[in-house]
C-alpha cells in the first residue's frame, strides 16, 4: 500500500493530500501557534483529529458494508427497524474490529487532547515573556526619556522595533492616565 508522507502526517492513498493540507491550514489558523513547539502541537492536533476523522467514518462503513453484504434480516418490512438490526447484526459478528476501533480512537483522543492541552501552556508563557520584555523596554524608554537622552533600540537586547515600544509606551501612558481618572471618580478638578 503506497502511503503518501507529508511532514507531519501519513495521508492514505485513497484520501486527497490537497483535501488533508486544507483541513490543517483551517485548524492551525484557529491556533494561533508562532514557535517551532507550538506549530508541533497543533500540527499533532490536526493530525489526530484527520486519524479520527478517518476512525469514525470507518466505523460507518463497516455498519454500511454490513448493509450490503447480505446481513439484513428477512421478514421485516419496516426500514427502520431493518437498519437498526442489521447494525447489531454487524456489531455482533465483527465486535472485535469495533473494540479496536474504539481503543484506538480513545488513544487519538488522549493525544489530542494533550497536545490541545499544550499548547494553550505554551501560548500563555510566550505571551507572558513577550509582555514582560516589552515591559522593560518601554520602563529603559522612559529612562532615557526622563534622563533626556537618546533612545536606541539594541536589536541585541530587544527584538522590538523603535516604533513597536513607543506604541507600547503611548498604550501604557493612556492606561495610566484612564486608571488615575478612575481613581478620581472621572472628575477633573481631583
Amino acid at each position: 500500500m503506497e502511503i503518501h508522507r507529508t511532514p507531519h502526517a501519513v495521508v492514505l492513498p485513497s484520501e486527497d493530500l490537497s483535501v488533508y493540507q486544507t483541513f490543517c491550514e483551517e485548524l492551525m489558523a484557529d491556533l494561533a501557534r508562532e514557535t517551532p513547539v507550538e506549530r508541533s502541537y497543533a500540527q499533532t492536533f490536526c493530525d489526530t483529529q484527520w486519524r479520527l476523522n478517518r476512525a469514525r467514518s470507518l466505523e460507518e462503513s463497516m455498519f454500511a458494508l454490513g448493509h450490503f453484504e447480505g446481513a439484513t434480516i428477512p421478514g421485516i418490512e419496516q426500514p427502520e427497524i431493518q437498519t437498526a438490526l442489521t447494525a447489531a447484526k454487524v456489531f455482533r459478528q465483527d465486535s472485535k474490529s469495533f473494540m479496536n476501533l474504539t481503543l484506538y480512537e480513545q488513544r487519538l483522543e488522549r493525544t489530542q487532547k494533550e497536545a490541545l492541552h499544550q499548547l494553550p501552556e505554551l501560548q500563555t508563557s510566550r505571551i507572558a515573556a513577550r509582555k514582560a520584555a516589552l515591559d522593560e523596554a518601554v520602563a529603559l524608554r522612559n529612562l532615557h526619556k526622563m534622563k533626556g537622552e537618546l533612545f536606541v533600540v539594541d536589536p541585541t537586547q530587544f527584538v522590538f522595533s523603535t516604533t513597536e515600544i513607543e506604541r507600547e509606551a503611548h498604550r501604557q501612558n493612556r492606561l495610566a492616565d484612564a486608571q488615575n481618572a478612575r481613581a478620581h471618580h472621572y472628575n477633573r478638578a481631583a
